[in-house]
């Protein structure tokens, strides 16, 4: 798999302020590589793969959303970033920041969904990205296939199922990938299955329940757990 390196046409500009200018420096290394793009003539939208990840803490999210903003009166520009485990999740937080839902599909031959279930999935993950709150993930990349898990809780208290895990299964023989969804009613129950799949032993996926509400019983953290922690409950 070949990538390049992201162009992120700032020659002619200055950061709008100094946290900009850090942020621009923290993006400009040689490991990030161009997953998909998008561009116009104010603003520029990356999901960017970080080879250099795999090396560093174990678990940690391997892709990076970016959204360059360029003031063309006043030449200076505005970063914004979030390393994200999943391609859907950067592609749904760049949308939310101005980017077309259609614009941010990887490159061919690059991250290409196996099947329809995973192109359904991935297509409500971009869009419900704000209806979830990320609580943990986790990129197991010795694994073979490799594996991402993620584990998502309802900002809808009364929502049934509360609680989501998501995983992906990535083949480099084929550079395609799988997701799946299961649904939990309690935390307990998602963090049982987390630490059966830590573990290698995870059952399948529970399938989520139909769409319907309850009475709010919070039995989550009240803010969202570390993204590269192996177990949700902490390291």
């Amino acid at each position: 798999m070949s990538l390049h390196e992201p162009d992120y046409e700032l020659d002619g500009f200055e950061p709008a302020d100094e946290e900009h200018e850090q942020h621009h420096d923290h993006l400009d290394i040689s490991s990030l590589k161009v997953l998909g793009e998008h561009r116009t003539d104010t603003d520029s939208y990356f999901v960017l793969l970080d080879e250099g990840a795999t090396w560093g803490i174990p678990g940690s999210p391997q892709l990076r959303a970016v959204h360059v903003s360029r003031d063309l009166s006043a030449r200076t520009f505005e970063i914004d970033s979030k390393e994200l485990p999943l391609y859907a999740m950067a592609q749904s937080y760049l949308i939310a920041r101005g980017c077309p839902s259609d614009a941010l599909s990887p490159q061919e031959g690059v991250h290409d969904p196996a099947d329809d279930v995973t192109r359904a999935l991935e297509a409500r993950v971009r869009g419900d990205g704000d209806h979830f709150a990320l609580l943990a993930s986790y990129t197991a990349d010795m694994r073979e296939p490799v594996e991402t898990v993620v584990m998502l809780r309802s900002l809808d208290p009364q929502a049934v199922p509360e609680f989501r895990i998501l995983r992906e299964r990535f083949d480099w023989d084929s550079n395609t990938h799988t997701l799946r969804e299961g649904g939990f009613e309690t935390y307990g129950a998602a963090v049982d299955w987390w630490e059966a799949w830590s573990d290698e032993e995870a059952p399948e996926l529970p399938p989520p329940a139909p769409t319907a509400r309850r009475s709010p019983v919070r039995t989550a953290p009240a803010t969202p757990m570390p993204q590269a922690s192996r177990r949700p409950h902490g390291r």
